[in-house]
């Protein structure tokens, strides 16, 4: 019991999620585009907080990308792939792994997904996990 707690204590919790919709140009620069159709990549970002309880090293944290219809952005090919959430036991799907040193301090975590697919218009969720628990969560719009 007291290891599940140090456990869910030791999670790193994140904040400020922003999802940027990108068009790649044929000179290899990316341009901010805003509306679905236009965008063939994501860069999202977060930052995490500082935890003096999780140990410094390598953290991993689980991006889930959730569509307006509500279903998980996944290619298994680009990383995607399931986790579990200890809270509720059930398996989860996520989009991609963000990997990064964690020094027990804030710090500025991006990662950009190019799923090669159309996007959807509308409102998306972006749920990021930590050692199987929800670390944060987020969402954004594509027009």
């Amino acid at each position: 019991n007291l290891s599940k707690k140090v456990n869910i204590a030791s999670v790193v919790k994140i904040d400020d999620i922003s999802v940027t919709g990108f068009k790649s140009k044929r000179n290899g620069k990316a341009v901010k585009k805003k509306y679905a159709k236009n965008i063939d990549h994501l860069r999202v970002c977060f930052n995490t907080t500082a935890n003096r309880v999780a140990p410094t090293g390598n953290e991993r944290f689980f991006i889930r990308i959730i569509n307006p219809l509500g279903e998980t952005l996944a290619v298994e090919t680009l990383g995607s792939g399931i986790t579990k959430d200890n809270e509720s036991g059930v398996q989860v799907r996520y989009t991609q792994i963000a990997d990064t040193e964690y020094n027990q301090d804030e710090q500025n975590i991006c990662m950009i997904w190019q799923p090669n697919i159309q996007f959807a218009k509308g409102a998306y969720e972006v749920e990021v996990y930590n050692k199987g628990y929800l670390a944060g969560s987020g969402g954004f719009n594509l027009k």
